[in-house]
């Protein structure tokens, strides 16, 4: 997460949007529970992806199995100077 934060010159929040049936304990990031399923229908989410989306609610990135290094690489190339 800290590299990704670098990338992102910290300009990154992390949550994790969740099913409502889905249970989160233990994860140490914040969750939303998505009673309505606006996230999925929105985006068409299957489980097991990650998203990354932009301030403007454009998606930035969509990875399947979620990986580090896709992160940090599409975070240092949307951020550069």
């Amino acid at each position: 997460m800290a590299s990704a934060r670098r990338a992102a010159q910290g300009q990154l929040t992390v949550w994790v949007i969740a099913a409502p049936e889905l249970r989160a304990d233990g994860l140490s990031l914040p969750v939303v529970h998505d009673g309505l399923d606006a996230f999925r229908q929105t985006y068409g989410a299957h489980g097991g992806e990650g998203f990354l989306i932009r301030p403007d609610g454009y998606l930035g990135l969509r990875d399947a199995p979620v990986s580090g290094p896709r992160l940090v690489e599409h975070l240092a190339l949307t951020f550069r100077g």
